[in-house]
């Protein structure tokens, strides 16, 4: 778990998880987070007379699209490539870098914006792009933070959770420089005053990338279409902006029908943010003309999944929706 010293964070978990549990900070920010967090979450879920049977219908699509996997994704890859876009399969972490650094070298840019990094950090992109003399910008409020302090997500769907608000805003105002616009002087930590600094630094990225890189939350076989749940917009000018948008995903993110993604979509937000509906649900299906990147790539990332797969009691892990 990531501590208030990132090196540390680096070291084998055992070494790590010492020193981290012995930072009182660390420890308060935590506990008050997630005791919010799964308060809110307990109310959001008990406003539904079914939440127990969307859970099951949930883990009953899961379970019937893994079994035929093969199959699903095939269809994707055609519904995909009859939209517009190309899609390339990787095996492992090595050969999706690969495929990524090159697509990316192939534009002729340098500068990338990054959405939904969870898959992207599985596979250690930045890195790899870095290697290449390319630079990744996370445009993800808590990914931001993340990168800003040197660090490590420390939670699934709150990276920057073991972060306070004073602490927050002291990265801010020592690393925003050096990644681009400065923040404010005189910023404070009042959440307000965190979150204009981060979108004023932010629209300058936006504005000027060509090169978008996203994961997915969903996958639709049927249509072809990409889907990413957020509660920022962030994901969304991301998504949009850039002249190029390359995906990857886990080839675990996928579902037959736009009717499988319905349920889906009832269980995220409630699960995941409390949230009664998503505040910013975006889909795209290959390319338009005049509308969004004029490419479009998908990386399937496989890295251990067919494997995990295999597993009778391992395979429960691929229904997680994150």
């Amino acid at each position: 778990m990531p501590g208030s010293h990132p090196a540390a964070s680096r070291a084998p978990f055992p070494e790590a998880a010492a020193a981290s549990t012995q930072d009182a900070q660390l420890r308060g920010n935590l506990r008050h987070a997630t005791h919010t967090i799964r308060a809110k979450r307990a109310k959001a879920v008990a406003e539904l007379d079914d939440w127990g049977a969307l859970r099951a219908a949930g883990a009953a699509i899961k379970d019937r699209t893994l079994r035929h996997l093969d199959h699903y994704l095939e269809r994707l890859e055609e519904s995909v490539t009859r939209a517009g876009g190309t899609v390339h399969w990787a095996v492992d972490a090595a050969e999706a870098n690969r495929i990524v650094t090159r697509l990316v070298q192939d534009t002729g840019e340098r500068e990338v914006v990054k959405v939904k990094s969870m898959a992207t950090q599985e596979i250690g992109l930045n890195e790899a792009l870095a290697e290449a003399g390319i630079s990744a910008y996370e445009t993800d409020l808590a990914e931001l933070i993340v990168q800003l302090g040197d660090d490590l997500p420390s939670h699934i769907l709150v990276p920057a959770i073991h972060r306070n608000r004073g602490e927050i805003r002291d990265i801010f105002r020592e690393r925003m420089a050096a990644w681009g616009r400065p923040a404010p002087d005189g910023l404070g930590d009042e959440p307000r005053e965190l979150a204009e600094a981060a979108r004023l630094h932010l629209r300058e990225k936006f504005l000027s990338a060509k090169v978008g890189i996203s994961g997915a939350n969903f996958m639709v076989a049927d249509t072809g279409t990409l889907v990413v749940v957020e509660s920022e917009g962030n994901g969304r000018m991301c998504l949009t902006l850039p002249e190029t948008l390359i995906s990857v995903v886990g080839i675990e993110k996928i579902v037959p029908t736009w009717q499988d993604l319905e349920v889906f979509l009832q269980l995220l937000p409630r699960s995941s943010t409390a949230e009664r509906m998503n505040p910013y649900t975006s889909t795209w299906t290959g390319t338009a003309d005049g509308d969004g990147p004029r490419d479009f790539h998908l990386v399937l990332l496989d890295n251990g999944r067919t494997d995990t797969l295999a597993d009778r009691v391992g395979r429960q892990a691929l229904r997680c929706i994150r």
